[in-house]
């Protein structure tokens, strides 16, 4: 096709385009000018409040997306470590949760990684909180865990990344000189908790550490 006869078939596409639309519009705005009042009035109110709702719920899902709670995280990695027979052989039966928790929160948010290109960060948690068995041998342990919330999940989603005991089986406890320091791995690794996050610039290590906490004193 030559580009005068492109010319002229643009002309009449759009030409027809446009009487198209305008029949479309006015077929859409007679019928509703065809309408009673009261029918009006009726499906408006359905309408509006139908609209409202959607952008209320659009905006709590959004909300609760880019947060994380502490409690929730709390629940989903204690039914873990409370359930685990590794956990229970080493700690006892009955295992409860002490009155130690410290938890460290990110929001999520967007990340320059380089240049002009960015990431999304999902929100995340990193928590330590002690727990004891009720039944022998009666010890205590520390659980440390990360997680964070899938953002965009319905239902929300959590992904731990990191969850680990530690406990003492010596008998510095009673005097003695054998710490017998042990580490129950539940999710995670080594690797994974020494590694250095790019939005703390501490490793999960670091921070525990830098929260001063005496593991043998929490057992007293």
């Amino acid at each position: 096709m030559s580009p005068e006869n492109q010319a002229y078939a643009t002309i009449a596409g759009g030409t027809i385009g446009t009487l198209l639309f305008a029949k479309g519009m006015m077929s859409f705005t007679h019928f509703f000018t065809s309408l009673s009042p009261a029918i009006v009035a009726k499906y408006g109110f359905y309408l509006g409040f139908g609209t409202s709702t959607a952008m209320s719920f659009l905006a709590l899902f959004t909300a609760d997306s880019l947060t994380i709670r502490a409690n929730p995280v709390f629940k989903h990695t204690f039914s873990k470590v409370s359930a685990d027979p590794t956990v229970i052989k080493a700690l006892g039966d009955g295992i409860i949760s002490g009155n130690l928790r410290s938890y460290r929160l990110d929001s999520g948010k967007f990340e320059a990684t380089s240049g002009t290109a960015l990431t999304w960060r999902n929100p995340r948690i990193q928590m330590i909180f002690d727990v004891s068995g009720q039944g022998p041998p009666f010890r205590t342990g520390i659980v440390t865990c990360e997680a964070v919330k899938v953002t965009g999940a319905f239902p929300p989603k959590l992904r731990t990344n990191i969850l680990k005991v530690d406990y003492e089986d010596g008998n510095e406890g009673e005097g003695g000189d054998v710490e017998g320091d042990q580490t129950i791995w539940i999710r995670g690794d080594e690797e994974k908790y020494n590694r250095v996050s790019a939005r703390s610039g501490l490793s999960l290590r670091g921070l525990g550490a830098a929260m001063h906490i005496n593991k043998a004193a929490v057992g007293k």
